[in-house]
């Protein structure tokens, strides 16, 4: 089964380059852009095709790997070519199967595949696709071809509902992008303390990586430490009465997540004056 790529950007060339490392053909892109095609399938090793309608006639499968907000104009220019019995998915956590639609029903070989990973670069981040977990939507009765086919990789895949697909959205900007924020707050409030900037901006991260190491080796429960689980209420008075406005509701909400999470690690632990510091 011949692959096709409709878009060339960061996850295009990422899953290209990693399926076809994985023993999948892959024939090649069409992108807006024949130079962006270009780059993509020399860095492939496939073919860019200048036309739509050539990537369609050349491929058996195609991935529309392009914003969000292209997929269904990408799949209205679909409609006009001869795709009837080709398997057509997309890459959107967000997004279900159901995107590909006539005015009367969903095409029957639609797919959804999320890789669980932030893909930042066109041409480095298929290194590190075999760690990827995948989840899969797609029709019930599509889904048993879809699990032959993609068991040429050996990463985890799950199916996931359409219905849940917003809260995994959510879940995995939860545990990426928002992290971000978390971070740039952090040098923000090192920034305040009067250290130098460059200091600032490389000290932190040890704590950060080290940290994040730790719950994947140990889990959430168990690397757990600081203030919140010792139950410091002195600590924790001191922090909120320096914490910059802008910043407090966001730390005492989080603040409020970890003393559940410190319930669970010392059940015989009473934390209610601690929580009732914390609450707004």
């Amino acid at each position: 089964m011949n692959i096709g790529f409709i878009g060339a950007g960061k996850v295009g060339c990422t899953l290209a380059k990693y399926f076809a490392m994985c023993g999948f053909k892959i024939a090649g892109f069409y992108s807006r852009s024949y130079q962006t095609a270009k780059e993509a399938s020399e860095f492939t090793q496939t073919y860019a095709y200048s036309t739509l309608a050539d990537l369609v006639n050349s491929c058996d499968c195609l991935f529309v790997t392009v914003p969000d907000n292209q997929i269904k104009i990408v799949w209205l220019e679909l409609c006009h070519l001869p795709i009837k019995n080709k398997w057509i998915g997309h890459c959107s956590g967000l997004l279900t199967s159901k995107v590909f639609c006539d005015n009367t029903s969903v095409h029957p070989f639609a797919f959804s595949l999320h890789p669980l990973y932030a893909i930042y670069d066109r041409f480095d981040c298929y290194q590190n696709m075999p760690k990827a977990y995948f989840t899969l939507e797609a029709n019930r009765n599509f889904i048993p071809q879809l699990q032959t086919f993609f068991s040429l990789l050996n990463n985890p895949i799950a199916t996931l509902c359409a219905r849940k697909k917003p809260l995994y959205h959510a879940a995995c900007v939860m545990l990426s992008n928002q992290v971000i924020a978390l971070a740039q707050i952090g040098v923000n409030l090192l920034t305040q303390c009067g250290l130098d900037s460059e200091f600032s901006e490389q000290a932190w991260r040890p704590l950060f990586f080290d940290n994040a190491n730790t719950v994947h080796q140990v889990g959430i429960i168990d690397a757990l430490t600081g203030p919140i689980e010792r139950g410091d209420i002195e600590t924790i008075k001191q922090h909120l009465a320096v914490m910059p406005t802008e910043f407090k509701d966001i730390y005492q909400q989080l603040s409020l997540i970890l003393l559940n999470i410190s319930r669970k690690k010392h059940p015989n632990s009473d934390y209610r004056q601690l929580e009732l510091e914390l609450l707004p």
